[in-house]
């Protein structure tokens, strides 16, 4: 094995991928703390433990990484995710007296609670995919404390443009956790499997089951326009992507 400094600094030799790309990836490692403490909820002395036995894995695969499969912070998660369950399975590391991070968290409620928003992972993934903009304006709706119409006249948007982001981040995310079941269930990659990852509401999962069908033959068999039938036809193609694009990211940690 070649040899290498202490990546917990996020330096590395020569190895199997480049150097910006691996300290790339070695930094999304830190960003994944507050999720492995969650996971390991009662096992605090393992924390530090996994996330360098996470930095030991993505320095060893930082070659699989593929940028059109996922972002980077994607990839880190798989390997997290895949980490954990087999700590999860050993017994838990003992030590005297409590660790540092929980004193911290008790003597600060508030960064008790935002870790524990952030330990939601799967938040992250479904930003990648919604992308920077629509993210965003989610998140300033949910802040805005029902005051959509000034947001809205902030922004120069109409009710139904803001509705289509929601509808679009909405099913977004049911999308992402649903692979992220998948992955946790380790089933097999099939097309029903990325089917069953589909929201079932407004024909979308059963538009997705009939890609390759004709619009028209959708829109029969839904009872909604053809028009309509085109739009759930695009929208399932784009869920049907970004849910094999998961699961594909998963294995490949």
């Amino acid at each position: 094995m070649p040899s290498r400094t202490d990546t917990s600094c996020g330096e590395v030799r020569a190895g199997a991928a480049p150097d910006a790309k691996l300290n790339e990836l070695l930094r999304e490692v830190d960003s994944m703390r507050p999720f492995v403490r969650y996971r390991l909820r009662g096992r605090f002395n393992d924390v530090d433990t996994v996330l360098q036995h996470v930095r030991e894995v993505v320095w060893h695969r930082a070659a699989r990484y593929d940028a059109r499969r996922g972002s980077p912070n994607a990839f880190v998660f798989g390997i997290t995710r895949n980490v954990i369950r087999s700590t999860l399975g050993r017994p838990a590391q003992t030590s005297d007296g409590l660790p540092d991070e929980i004193e911290s968290d008790l003597l600060d409620p508030l960064t008790a609670l935002v870790s524990r928003f952030d330990s939601h992972r799967w938040m992250a993934l479904v930003a990648d995919f919604v992308g920077e903009a629509d993210w965003t304006l989610i998140a300033e709706l949910a802040l805005s404390d029902g005051a959509a119409q000034e947001l809205l006249a902030g922004r120069s948007l109409s009710s139904r443009a803001l509705r289509t982001v929601r509808d679009r981040v909405r099913d977004t995310a049911y999308t992402v956790r649903a692979a992220l079941v998948a992955v946790d269930a380790e089933v097999p990659l099939t097309g029903s499997v990325l089917i069953h990852c589909i929201p079932e509401h407004g024909g979308l999962r059963a538009a997705a089951a009939m890609i390759g069908t004709e619009p028209t033959t959708v829109a029969e068999k839904l009872h909604i326009h053809e028009g309509t039938a085109r739009a759930r036809i695009a929208a399932a193609k784009r869920l049907l992507t970004i849910a094999d694009a998961i699961l594909r990211q998963e294995v490949a940690a």
